[in-house]
């Protein structure tokens, strides 16, 4: 066996494709998906290593990471474009076969999205519940919103560097949704606005966010632009428009006050 496969698993990639029609680009569709469940891995793994970095007050390290993650929604989201050419004919006939074979499916239904949507700090507990189905993998899931996202690292980052990180923000319990505080606003505004060369890296860390938050909010809205092309208004498995369910998540966007921080007029 040659070094490429051996290190790559090239035969075993190949063989991971177990199509359920005979329609031809049901192959696309089925490698698409993959590659997308290996990028929302690879994500979670960069922020993974990002916490740990800003934990040990590395923030150089933890901007890189964060810029690697910002970097693989790049390619997440080029993915999209291997389906473009799939319409409602076309997609049908796999929803179908795949739901005869393997039962009722949904991409909603990825546990490893799951996890990078906690991990960017959107937590809605009953995300993690249709993998209940899943038991090690839910009980990740669990675990993983019971963490702090990498927002929560990040703020306490700002905190150990003197801005103004309010302690009822700080000592929230991670479960449960942060929500926007004015004085967050303003130690980013400081952080970005100030030219105090001192919080140079702070800077590059929120500019790193920004990017995957942006990239996230791309995915979201391709998802949600692919979906009605090849799905249209049509009820889901769980009797509700599958279409409906992303337009209204569509809008979330994580680090709420890298987008509303403002230096003062005048």
């Amino acid at each position: 066996m040659s070094a490429y496969n051996s290190y790559l698993k090239a035969d075993v990639l190949h063989s991971l494709q177990a199509p359920v029609t005979d329609t031809e680009g049901e192959r696309s569709f089925l490698v698409v998906c993959q590659v997308q469940e290996l990028y929302f891995g690879l994500v979670v793994t960069e922020l993974r290593f990002a916490a740990q970095h800003l934990r040990d007050g590395e923030t150089a390290a933890a901007v890189t990471a964060l810029r690697r993650a910002a970097d693989h929604f790049t390619g997440l989201n080029a993915s999209w474009k291997s389906l473009e050419w799939m319409s409602v004919g076309d997609f049908l006939p796999i929803k179908a076969g795949l739901g005869a074979t393997h039962g009722k499916s949904s991409s909603l239904q990825s546990w490893k999205y799951r996890e990078l949507v906690f991990l960017l700090g959107i937590r809605p507990p009953e995300l993690a519940e249709p993998v209940a189905t899943m038991p090690a993998e839910h009980k990740a899931l669990l675990d993983t919103l019971g963490e702090p996202s990498i927002y929560d690292d990040v703020l306490a980052l700002l905190s150990r560097r003197g801005l103004p990180v309010p302690d009822v923000v700080l000592q929230r319990d991670p479960q449960v949704h942060h929500q926007s505080h004015p004085d967050i606003e303003q130690a980013w505004t400081t952080v970005f606005y100030s030219g105090d060369p001192a919080l140079a890296d702070l800077r590059s860390c929120g500019e790193a966010l920004m990017r995957i938050a942006e990239g996230y909010a791309e995915y979201k809205h391709l998802h949600l632009v692919a979906t009605r092309r090849t799905f249209g208004h049509r009820p889901g498995y769980y009797g509700t428009s599958g279409l409906g369910w992303l337009a209204e998540t569509a809008t979330e966007v994580p680090f709420t006050e890298l987008w509303s921080m403002a230096p003062e007029a005048g």
